[in-house]
């Protein structure tokens, strides 16, 4: 499996630039990008744009799938899940010194006291 990393060393190597411009991925120079490789980052927009943004916040590589878990988390993807998979998803997010997974994590804590923070 091809990693965000590698995609990104990949579009450099081609005069490419990628870059998070809000919920979209941003190739430049856009004409320079042949189909196949837009396929193959279109393929792959959830890692890139979450590998970019650990980037760009100064996070280390590893924790950039937890930008896209801290998300899960918020849309309410873990509402109901049990208590070891909320203590397991704590744990990974307690280390992380971004403000969305610290949001994700605290949010955890207060659906597992049986608040509703999804609808306030």
């Amino acid at each position: 499996m091809i990693t965000a990393h590698a995609l990104y060393l990949e579009a450099a190597r081609r005069g490419l630039r990628l870059h998070r411009a809000g919920d979209k991925l941003a190739v430049t120079p856009a004409k320079r990008c042949p189909p196949d490789f837009a396929d193959t980052l279109r393929q792959h927009k959830s890692e890139l744009l979450d590998w970019l943004e650990a980037r760009a916040t100064g996070l280390t590589p590893d924790c950039a799938p937890w930008l896209h878990v801290a998300r899960q988390i918020l849309a309410g993807e873990f509402d109901n899940a049990n208590g070891s998979t909320r203590e397991s998803l704590s744990i990974g997010l307690r280390s992380i010194r971004n403000a969305l997974c610290q949001n994700a994590l605290i949010r955890l804590k207060w659906t597992d006291r049986g608040g509703d923070s999804a609808k306030s």
